[in-house]
């Protein structure tokens, strides 16, 4: 074929395929709200599961890492590292916390007018922390099957969840 040939055919296949397109389009076969993610079905992860995750992380690296091991040296070695690993990440929650409690300081000095009602916000503000922490030790101690998550709400209702896999 000669170059005058093959030219007509290419603009002849594109115009082929933006009348299709536009054609598609008009019948709403490829409608954007379908292949959307409704906002209802985002969810945050909950601190104990966000926690159990970064840990699960950390698991499968040095599982990972002991299986490429072949001498006792480099096992400790990876012993070491998964302890500095859980140290920094203390350090890093340490400072985390350090930077919430002086963001919550200057939020209690700007609102002084504001009575916070004796200590109840604090006493909810721990029972929902000793509330996670026990749902995060019982999913630590659920060795049976790994992949269901139990978690106490602060309303007092228990959910049970399978982590997909």
């Amino acid at each position: 074929m000669s170059w005058w040939k093959n030219g007509l055919l290419l603009g002849a296949g594109g115009i082929a395929g933006l009348a299709i397109a536009a054609w598609l389009e008009s019948e709403r076969i490829f409608d954007d709200d379908y292949y959307t993610v409704k906002r209802e079905t985002i969810r945050e992860p909950s601190t104990a599961e966000s926690i159990e995750a970064l840990m699960g992380k950390i698991r499968d690296e040095a599982k990972w890492a002991m299986d490429e091991c072949t001498t006792d040296e480099q096992r400790e070695k990876v012993y070491e590292e998964v302890k500095s690993s859980i140290q920094k990440l203390q350090a890093a929650l340490e400072r985390s916390g350090d930077k919430i409690i002086t963001e919550l300081k200057a939020q209690t000095k700007d609102d002084e007018d504001d009575e916070l009602g004796g200590s109840d916000p604090l006493t909810k503000y721990r029972s929902t922390l000793e509330k996670l922490l026990k749902d995060l030790d019982n999913s630590k101690s659920a060795g049976e099957n790994e992949n269901i998550i139990k978690m106490e709400l602060p309303d007092g209702t228990t959910r049970t969840a399978v982590r997909p896999s």
